[in-house]
């Protein structure tokens, strides 16, 4: 009986030292301070330079990029979004990091757009050989003359040279024989068109129809609807004061009133603006050809003229048709 008391004190000793310690632990958790959650800063984006930019650069994608910045330290007028700036030119110098303010920024001018060495060429347009209206920056175009060429041969003498009066893509006329001086009998000098002839080419309303693609890989740098710059989204104008590049909202046009395209802003290298030069001079006719994204391979084509569709395309030449009815 001693013994089972002796059990019952033991164990009642150990419960109040486990209730004394248990309270302890208690009164140590309520003597320490409660934990403080961390207070979430919301963030915004921003664009900053990606690399060091020069002035006057037209700004790509890869020279800018977005950031997480505190609300409360953006500036007014800080970029949120890359396609605010994309297109526009650094007034100033950027280095790599700085926060881009609409401010530095301005609008691109044609001459920011040239590539080093190119030409701006203006070249007036309607809605057929504007492709129908829908030719839009950076697109690449070629150029096919058409037009009536005449050759006239220049006839050696002494001591000049006259031009012939006939019409020189006649093949069924005979050579030209003059004589020697001093001399009765003469020597032969080539058809008008052959090796070694003499000949003066001219555009006129009578002579043979020729086509030809005489320019090639033009860079479309603006197209000028009226007094609205065509956009880059199909069937949408922008005002021509915003100018290449600009952020301002294009206006949608309706599906059956495409913007009447009459000028194109193109690149060209010194020779070839000199060719459109002289074609815009001369009133000469051509016509615009659409080239597919990407596509700056130069090609060789021999051109089209009656003979060649006559001799190639197998056109019919009409033949003589005999009129009856006898004699009267």
């Amino acid at each position: 009986m001693l013994r089972g008391g002796r059990l019952y004190l033991v164990a009642g000793v150990v419960f109040a030292s486990l209730a004394l310690l248990l309270a302890l632990l208690a009164f140590q958790r309520q003597r320490q301070p409660a934990t403080i959650e961390p207070t979430t800063i919301p963030s915004v984006s921003v664009v900053v330079a990606a690399r060091d930019v020069r002035a006057g650069t037209v700004l790509t994608l890869e020279d800018v990029k977005t950031v997480e910045a505190d609300p409360a330290s953006i500036a007014p007028g800080t970029a949120r979004q890359p396609d605010q700036v994309v297109g526009l030119v650094a007034a100033g110098d950027l280095v790599e990091g700085q926060r881009i303010l609409m401010a530095n920024l301005v609008t691109p001018s044609v001459s920011n757009l040239l590539q080093q060495g190119k030409r701006a060429v203006a070249i007036p347009v309607d809605r057929v050989n504007a492709v129908g209206g829908m030719l839009q920056p950076n697109d690449l175009i070629d150029l096919v003359y058409a037009g009536r060429v005449d050759v006239m041969r220049v006839l050696p003498t002494e001591p000049l040279e006259m031009v012939d009066s006939g019409q020189g893509f006649s093949p069924a006329q005979d050579a030209v024989r003059l004589p020697e001086p001093g001399t009765s009998t003469g020597r032969s000098y080539p058809y008008p068109g052959a090796s070694g002839s003499r000949v003066v080419v001219t555009d006129t309303g009578e002579g043979q129809l020729v086509t030809k693609i005489i320019v090639q890989n033009l860079r479309v740098l603006q197209v000028i609807a009226g007094t609205s710059v065509v956009g880059n989204a199909p069937a949408s104008v922008q005002p021509v004061a915003a100018g290449i590049g600009s952020e301002a909202t294009p206006t949608p046009m309706g599906e059956s009133a495409l913007p009447p395209v009459d000028l194109l802003i193109v690149e060209a290298d010194p020779a070839q603006a000199e060719l459109i030069t002289f074609l815009l001079d001369q009133n000469l006719r051509y016509q615009v050809l659409l080239r597919a994204r990407g596509d700056d391979q130069a090609v060789e084509t021999a051109g089209v003229t009656y003979d060649s569709l006559v001799r190639d395309y197998g056109l019919p030449v009409p033949g003589p048709v005999e009129v009856g009815g006898g004699a009267r």
